[in-house]
This record gives C-alpha cells, sequence and structure tokens, in this order.
C-alpha cells in the first residue's frame, strides 16, 4: 500500500468517539484505529460490513470516563481514526494488501495499532505487522470458533482460517470455543491451547493458567461470537454458551495487568435493524480494553 497514514485520517470530530480533533492527530495520539468493513468469505449470517461504521457512531455514545480504573484515558492518550479500508478486494488482498502495510506504518510511527472488523479474516495482516515487529509475540483468541482450518472453500484467507494464518507467526491461547472441525491443529512449533467453553465458562482457576501460557507480549483477537449472544445478539453466527460480558472483561483485564498487550482487534459485529446492542457493547469493550492498556501495561512500563 503506497497510501501514506496522513491521507487516510479523517480529520474532523467524525472520529471513534467524537474526539476533538486536536485528540485525533496522527502527532497527538497514541492509538490508531483502522476499520475494514469485509464480509468476502462470509458463510452464514450477514452484515459484519456494516461493523465498523455502525461501532464508530457508538462509540461516540460512549462516556470517556472508566470507573475500573477511575480515570479518562482516551483523551489523556488521543485515539486517531482512518478511513475505512476498500472492501471491494478479495480475503488476502484486504488483510495482507491493506491491512499489513497499514499495520506496518502505524508501528514504525510508535503507535498502537486497533483494527475494527468486519469477519474475522481482516486479523491475520495485522497480527503479521506485529510479529515482524515484536518479540516474545503470542496471540490471545476469543471466539465461538477455533477458525483453525488450513483452507475453507478453497480459500486459505477465510473467515474460518484466520486463527490458521495467524498461527504461521504466533502461539496462540483460545478460549470460549464452542464450536470447531474434528481435525483442525494448531502447528507443532506454535502450540494452540485451546480452552472450550463447556468446562471453561465461569471463574476458576484455568484463567490464571490460560494468561500463564501467554509470552510477554500480547495480541487480541477478539471476534465478538465469544461472548453469548446476550451480548452480542448482532453477529453471524451467534452460537449459545459464550462469554459473559464480566468474565470476558475479567480475562482480558487479568492479561493487561501481567503482560504487554500491544494490539488488539474487535471483528464479526453484524448491526441488528431496530437495535444498537451489539455495536455499542462492541464500542464498550473497546474503550475498556484502552483502559486497561493505559492503566495496567503502559503504568507498569513506565510509559504513563
Amino acid at each position: 500500500m503506497g497510501t501514506k497514514l496522513t491521507d487516510l485520517l479523517v480529520t474532523d470530530d467524525d472520529n471513534f468517539f467524537g474526539l476533538e480533533p486536536e485528540l485525533a492527530t496522527l502527532e497527538r495520539a497514541r492509538f490508531v484505529v483502522m476499520s475494514a468493513p469485509y464480509e468476502g468469505t462470509v458463510s452464514y449470517g450477514k452484515g459484519t460490513g456494516a461493523g465498523p461504521e455502525a461501532i464508530r457512531l457508538a462509540s461516540q455514545q460512549v462516556e470517556l470516563f472508566d470507573e475500573i480504573t477511575g480515570e479518562e484515558h482516551i483523551p489523556r492518550h488521543g485515539v486517531a481514526t482512518l478511513k475505512a479500508f476498500d472492501p471491494n478486494c478479495t480475503a488476502e488482498e484486504m488483510t495482507i494488501g491493506q491491512i499489513y502495510p497499514a499495520t506496518q506504518q502505524i508501528l514504525e510511527a510508535g503507535k498502537f495499532p486497533i483494527l475494527i472488523g468486519g469477519e474475522h479474516s481482516v486479523s491475520p495482516g495485522a497480527v503479521k505487522a506485529v510479529a515482524e515487529r515484536v518479540p516474545d509475540l503470542s496471540v490471545f483468541h476469543i471466539d465461538a470458533h477455533s477458525d483453525m482450518r488450513e483452507a475453507y472453500h478453497d480459500d486459505p484467507y477465510s473467515h474460518a482460517s484466520a486463527a490458521a494464518r495467524i498461527n504461521e507467526w504466533c502461539p496462540i491461547v483460545q478460549v470460549g470455543i464452542r464450536s470447531r472441525e474434528k481435525f483442525e491443529a494448531g502447528h507443532p512449533d506454535r502450540p494452540v491451547h485451546c480452552y472450550h467453553a463447556w468446562d471453561h465458562h465461569t471463574e476458576g482457576p484455568w484463567i490464571e493458567e490460560a494468561v500463564g501460557k501467554l509470552s510477554r507480549n500480547v495480541y487480541l483477537t477478539i471476534d465478538v461470537d465469544g461472548f453469548d449472544p446476550s451480548v452480542f445478539p448482532g453477529t453471524g453466527t451467534p452460537e449459545p454458551g459464550g462469554l459473559t460480558w464480566y468474565l470476558g472483561l475479567k480475562i482480558i483485564q487479568k492479561i493487561a495487568q501481567s503482560r504487554n498487550i500491544v494490539g488488539f482487534d474487535i471483528v464479526e459485529v453484524a448491526p441488528t435493524e431496530g437495535q444498537q446492542v451489539s455495536e455499542f457493547a462492541a464500542a464498550r469493550l473497546m474503550g475498556r480494553i484502552i483502559a486497561f492498556i493505559s492503566h495496567y501495561c503502559w503504568r507498569a512500563e513506565g510509559a504513563v
């Protein structure tokens, strides 16, 4: 991608969280948000292409004060918003042709990358860029589906192959999983630790165990169907029996308290006509993760 970040920047207040423009410049902001309205390989419910815009609009209604940490992290650090990527392409062209080079530029500028999808096929490009720059990286994957098919419908960049592509660069810890193919397996040199929802859906020692399998630097990839449909009803394949809202947040908080989160994505929101539950929950999740990173990760590194 020859396009510079400055050419992609949203320069007015029509940005994520509705920030004043001076808080959303590339010079001022520490976080940079990419939007990938892509749903080219969806296999069931449609609508994830509308997810990023719906989440952006919902984020403008989110209170910026974080009641858990007791601070306003978003105005303090700033959040820059990039214009949405062009969805008229293949999954490989989206994630490797557009998202990967944009994430490279964000990292080269010393900024923190956030990716909002779109279907899960968008995630590997961001992870690839982070893995090439950040040593000792692992991925924490919240999802209802393991997404470990080598290819789906002959497409290795399908949404059902997202974790398989990510596993080419990083070990993975998966939680919330409750639907998978029999023969899905990880790379022999980069393990995939899978915590199935049937056995791991309430608080317990398993959370410490799962977090303990992560390396020092962690990228979060969050398919919202990893949460229960009561939390995110608007998603393409709403599997019953997922993570509750507070359990999911407590797991992410545990990671932030002991690891260094270096990037994250939220994918698979499919807005439902007549209600705003899923996109607002995604915007809240986005804001809460930003707060955890600022309060725990950056404070531990002396960056706050």
